[in-house]
């Protein structure tokens, strides 16, 4: 997973009192085995797989709160068998569960496959910000290979701008090597902050062949946060014509960020 982005900020409940049937005792059962070191337990600690047997039941719970609880649970123990019966849950009306889903598939951090990538695509379209972020992390964990990044690149031509950011700050986590062409011919994007995610993710993954490219978006875009992208990029790298650039614009730019960064990558 890339830890390089310069633009990244990775920024229903019931009374128990009121719950006396064998679905409230399998919470307790199961906030039991969950307990931290040290907390009292006056029963013996159950086993992992009742509890797991347990939150699997509650998946299916007609309560949205019961389904989040359950999810959140499971991804906490970290059991790989579960994630099947997560997965529908990504699908979920209630977008707690639905969060509380996608949250426990980056946890469980299950081998990547074309059916776990196409939902995470579907969450990086959902209308809750929080979850698309969720999504992304999800990714960022599971780490797909290039082969199964298709549902994600195809997002870059999403009518939603949030959408597009979503998927380019998902595909900057990840080794999106052979997404590069397509990740450029999206560098146009209306939306700045998609564009300098791109700048981003075009500069992680794109090697020497791309530096041109960066030099054109740090000379000609029109947002100062693309240009300071792009001066960061082209600090990282070596050649005559990066530092160059990052001259001009330490000389020239009308923004000073973007004149300090050029100047850090001068450096």
């Amino acid at each position: 997973m890339s830890r390089n982005a310069v633009f990244i900020n990775l920024p229903a409940t019931w009374d128990p009192l009121s719950r006396t049937t064998s679905v409230t005792i399998a919470c307790a059962v199961v906030l039991n085995l969950l307990c931290l070191p040290g907390c009292i337990q006056d029963s013996p600690q159950p086993s992992k797989e009742r509890a797991v047997s347990l939150l699997l039941e509650l998946l299916h719970d007609d309560r949205p709160e019961m389904r989040r609880t359950a999810a959140e649970s499971l991804g906490k123990i970290g059991d790989r068998e579960s994630i099947d019966s997560i997965l529908p849950l990504v699908q979920d009306p209630d977008e707690a569960v639905r969060e509380a889903s996608v949250t426990a598939m980056g946890r469980i951090r299950p081998p990547a496959t074309d059916t776990i990538v196409a939902l995470l695509a579907q969450a990086l379209k959902d209308p809750v910000e929080s979850i698309r972020q969720a999504a992304v992390v999800a990714i960022g964990e599971i780490e797909p290979g290039p082969r199964l990044l298709e549902p994600i690149v195809g997002l870059l031509r999403s009518s939603d701008a949030a959408i597009r950011n979503a998927a380019v700050r998902a595909l900057l986590q990840i080794d999106s090597s052979q997404s590069v062409s397509s990740l450029i011919a999206a560098g146009q994007d209306s939306d700045p902050e998609v564009r300098q995610g791109i700048v981003a993710a075009v500069g992680e993954w794109g090697g020497v062949a791309v530096s041109p490219w960066l030099r054109e978006r740090l000379a000609h875009d029109s947002s100062p946060g693309v240009r300071t992208e792009a001066a960061y990029r082209l600090g990282m790298r070596s050649d005559i014509e990066a530092k160059a650039a990052l001259d001009r614009a330490v000389a020239m730019d009308a923004d000073s960020g973007v004149r300090n960064w050029a100047k850090r990558g001068r450096l």
